[in-house]
């Protein structure tokens, strides 16, 4: 039984989505959920929190479906807040978007949460998650470094292979390097904007999509 129940678990892993160069894409965060169903992208980007009510009529389509949270950063209106502020994870430091930061060196602490939330990405049916904010806290916090934000960003993957689900990494274009080997593929905002899209090429270069959208 231990052995079958082993071997179903590296499968499970196994055959996650791992999304390749060449595919149409959405970024709708914040769009309401019927402008969410009628995208007609090959992948849809969308918040966590609408997952469950929008997910089966994409998969409907053969859609693939990529499921938005922010890891550095947390709100109040969250499903699990009260989970954080208990674990005692969050700085309450207010950023630019009025949210607090999460303290991403507690790791111990963090990785139940995290996983947690990855895996209710899964049981909506999410391909896929985008961790937001990486990097956010050390902005804020100037006790918090980069090899911080690092370990914080490997500690998601891992998390996220172990629920046997897909997972981006947002931005952080000086990290690529030492973060593709953990990642599936890349979501960037505005490389161009900041001559930072070349950053990005270790990940076609393995044979992940880097997906990009510029405001």
């Amino acid at each position: 039984i231990t052995l079958l129940v082993s071997s179903l678990l590296v499968n499970v892993r196994a055959d996650r989505w791992r999304p390749k160069p060449g595919l149409t894409w959405d970024y709708l965060l914040g769009g309401r959920k019927n402008t969410v169903k009628e995208s007609d992208r090959d992948v849809i980007n969308f918040d966590l929190e609408d997952a469950e009510k929008v997910i089966p009529t994409l998969h409907g389509r053969g859609q693939k479906a990529v499921c938005y949270f922010s890891g550095g950063e947390t709100e109040a209106k969250k499903t699990d807040y009260n989970d954080f502020v208990k674990a005692d994870v969050i700085i309450y430091t207010e950023t630019d978007w009025c949210n607090y930061i999460i303290d991403i060196r507690k790791l111990n602490k963090l990785k139940p949460l995290i996983k947690n939330r990855l895996k209710r990405a899964l049981k909506y049916g999410c391909d896929a998650v985008e961790v937001d904010n990486i990097n956010t806290p050390r902005r804020y916090e100037t006790s918090i470094t980069e090899k911080d934000s690092i370990n914080f960003a490997k500690m998601i993957a891992e998390t996220a292979h172990e629920v046997g689900i897909s997972i981006g990494l947002k931005n952080s274009p000086g990290f690529t390097e030492e973060l593709e080997p953990y990642f599936d593929f890349a979501i960037v905002e505005s490389c161009a904007k900041y001559n930072e899209c070349k950053n990005y090429e270790v990940f076609t270069r393995n044979n992940k999509a880097v997906f990009i959208v510029h405001y």
